[in-house]
C-alpha cells in the first residue's frame, strides 16, 4: 500500500487564508488566530526525539500552524510545507526546543509550484488519483541541480532543521538503474550539502534497495504511512484498518530499516480509539514514533474562524 497524502492537503497549499493578524517578528505575534479543532492522537513514546510528540501538518498555512504549536510544548518534531512559510515563521516555530522538518518533494512535479512549467517537459506520467501531479525523470540533471541549489537551499536559508523527503516512489513504478541512481544522487547531494537529518516518506522500495546496497547511511529515518490504518473514502473521511498482509509486510520493512540504524516513524489516518492503543502498543514495543490524525489535510485539524 502506497498512500500519499490527501488531495484536500494539496488544496489547502494553493487557497491563501484571510486571516486579520499582524505579525510582530520571529519570536511573537501580534494576536493568534482562534480556531476549532477535532480530536488529534498522538502516540507518544520515547524515541529519537525524546518523549515529546512527533507531529506532521504539511497541509497546514502558516495561521493554521501558529495555531496549532504557538503555545504548544508537546510537539517536539514538526514536519511542515516551509516552502509555504516565511523564515520568521520557521523561528517561531522552533520555540520550546521544537525541530521542523520541511516537506521536499523530489519525485514529482505539482502544476501549484511556480517551478513546474520549467519542468514539465521532463515528466513521466500522470500521477495516478491525483490531478495536477506526474512523476518525474529523477536522472535529469536539470531537476537534481534545482531540487537540490534552488528549492533545499530556500529552505536551509529558512532554518529548517532537516528534510522529510517524498515520492521516492518514482522508483516503484519506473524501476530502471537510472532512475534509482538519480534519487541516490539528490539524497547524497542534499545530506553533502547541507548536512541536515534526512526522512525518506513512503518509498520503501527505494529504501529497500539502498539497505541492500549498503547505502542506508545517507538517509536518518524513515516514515510509513498506514501500516496499522487504512484510507477507505478519501472523500468522506472514511478510515478502515489495514490488511493482515500488508501489515506483516510493513512490520517487517519497519523492523529492517531500525536494525539498519535508521529513526522509524509513523502516520496513522484513524478515529478508532482501539486501533490507536495497538498502534501506540507496536510503538512502544519497538521504539518507533507515530502520528496519528483524523484530519487528511494533515493541517492539525485546525479550523481557522
Amino acid at each position: 500500500m502506497r498512500n500519499k497524502v490527501s488531495v484536500f492537503s494539496k488544496m489547502i497549499r494553493t487557497i491563501s487564508a484571510v486571516v486579520m493578524c499582524v505579525v510582530l517578528g520571529a519570536g511573537a505575534s501580534g494576536c493568534i488566530p482562534a480556531y476549532n479543532a477535532k480530536a488529534t492522537y498522538i502516540v507518544d513514546i520515547e524515541s529519537p526525539d525524546g518523549p515529546r510528540g512527533y507531529g506532521v501538518y504539511i497541509g497546514a498555512t502558516a495561521e493554521q500552524l501558529h495555531a496549532k504549536l504557538d503555545n504548544d510544548t508537546n510537539i517536539g518534531l514538526a514536519i511542515i510545507d516551509a516552502q509555504n512559510v516565511s523564515a520568521e515563521d520557521v523561528g517561531s516555530l522552533k520555540a520550546h526546543g521544537r525541530r521542523i522538518y520541511s516537506y521536499l518533494n523530489v519525485g514529482s512535479l505539482e502544476d501549484f509550484r511556480d517551478y513546474y512549467d520549467a519542468f514539465s517537459g521532463i515528466t513521466l506520467s500522470a500521477y495516478e488519483n491525483w490531478p495536477g501531479e506526474y512523476w518525474i525523470d529523477v536522472s535529469e540533471q536539470s531537476w537534481q541541480d534545482y531540487v537540490v541549489d534552488n528549492i533545499a537551499a530556500e529552505l536551509a536559508l529558512k532554518g529548517v532543521d532537516g528534510f522529510f523527503i517524498d515520492n521516492t516512489d518514482v522508483y516503484y513504478l519506473y524501476q530502471h538503474s537510472w532512475i534509482y541512481k538519480g534519487l541516490v544522487k539528490i539524497i547524497t547531494r542534499l545530506k553533502d550539502t547541507y548536512h541536515l537529518p534526512i526522512i525518506i516518506n513512503g518509498g520503501d522500495m527505494f529504501v529497500s534497495k539502498l539497505m541492500d546496497d549498503g547505502k542506508s547511511d545517507i538517509i536518518n529515518g524513515i516514515n510509513q504511512e498506514s501500516v496499522f490504518s487504512t484510507i477507505e473514502d478519501y472523500e468522506n473521511g472514511v478510515f478502515g484498518e489495514q490488511t493482515a498482509m500488508d501489515r506483516a509486510y510493513m512490520e517487517e520493512y519497519l523492523a529492517r530499516a531500525y536494525k539498519q540504524g535508521l529513526f522509524v516513524y509513523m502516520i496513522e489516518y484513524t478515529q478508532d480509539m482501539r486501533l490507536v492503543e495497538k498502534i501506540r502498543e507496536f510503538c512502544q514495543q519497538n521504539g518507533y514514533k507515530c502520528y496519528v490524525t483524523d484530519s487528511l489535510a494533515l493541517d492539525g485539524n485546525v479550523q481557522l474562524e
